[in-house]
């Protein structure tokens, strides 16, 4: 029987179980879902020693606060969202050991939007279809399918490890991931025929504003409005960071926990290698958009993979 290291305080605005995700069933209808930041996840698993796709917590804005129950080594990557250990600041993106009876807060948002955390062996959660990811909608997978509540108890699958207590940090070059993260990088268009040339230019040439409404499924972007011609089309997958223009005009970038298809245009879809950046936006943020050939797509992604393989380093 698992031996609990947290119990939850605050749940926060929003705090979910996550991992990669649950992919190839997509066409039966079943949402990825997963961390809206896999670098960072796949970052916070290196630097506590675990494979990078184990189980997260993922938490939103701010508000969270946890008891530690066990002494345990962490690691935060992501956000900052303020986080302290008892009354001490604590940097982010390193590991850390914590003592059974401290308290772990994420007080205020600073920069970004989700911080994750993560554990030895990854979080124990429910796995479905392959995953542990939390998906809201349909109240499957990570803690009993839903956002955590106050008095919750989150366990790890094995706190069994390393006993020299090995520290580890993320090399500050490769933060180079969330530098502009007001200009996201798109790919040429699915659905490019349904957009006048005009319509292409302002998508491009002008800024959008993250919406209120905005949440794990997608963001809403408020801002020039665009015209596709049909404005409905037959229904077809859609991709992570795929940009929806619904028939009112509205433009919509999808997100981890979006429909599995849709039936309107996509104007541009964002570059993989800028996802991060892209889930790290909340409300109010404005953005815009910078079209990039396949091969420069490619590119990034390459050098990203290189970051997440070798940005871990030991430090005295």
């Amino acid at each position: 029987m698992s031996t609990p290291i947290f119990r939850v305080l605050k749940p926060g605005m929003l705090s979910t179980i996550q991992d990669l995700g649950r992919f190839g069933r997509q066409n039966l209808g079943v949402s990825p879902c997963g961390a809206m930041d896999s670098f960072a996840l796949r970052l916070a698993n290196r630097l506590v020693g675990n494979s990078e796709g184990l189980a997260c917590l993922e938490i939103t804005l701010a508000g969270a606060e946890l008891e530690v129950l066990a002494d345990c080594e962490i690691a935060t990557t992501g956000a900052d969202l303020g986080t302290h250990l008892d009354s001490e600041p604590l940097d982010c993106w390193q590991n850390c050991f914590v003592r059974a009876g401290q308290r772990l807060q994420f007080s205020e948002r600073r920069r970004g939007a989700r911080t994750y955390l993560g554990v030895p062996g990854g979080f124990l959660a429910n796995e479905v279809l392959g995953s542990k990811s939390t998906d809201l909608k349909n109240s499957w997978g990570g803690h009993e399918g839903r956002s955590l509540l106050k008095g919750d108890l989150l366990a790890a699958v094995s706190l069994v490890g390393r006993e020299e207590r090995i520290r580890r940090a993320v090399r500050p070059d490769v933060l180079a991931e969330y530098r502009h993260p007001f200009l996201l990088r798109v790919v040429p268009r699915p659905q490019g025929a349904c957009f006048p040339v005009e319509q292409k230019n302002r998508f491009f040439s002008q800024e959008f504003r993250i919406g209120a409404s905005s949440n794990r499924m997608g963001y809403r972007l408020e801002g020039p409005r665009l015209e596709a011609l049909p404005p409905e089309i037959l229904s077809d997958a859609t991709p992570f960071g795929a940009v929806q223009v619904l028939p009112d005009g509205q433009a919509v970038l999808l997100m981890a926990d979006r429909q599995t298809v849709g039936g309107y245009p996509k104007i541009a879809v964002v570059i993989s290698a800028d996802l991060p950046k892209a889930a790290q936006l909340c409300a109010g943020h404005r953005i815009r958009f910078k079209e990039v050939s396949l091969e420069e797509a490619h590119r990034a992604l390459t050098v990203q993979e290189e970051r997440v393989a070798f940005g871990v380093i030991g430090r005295g």
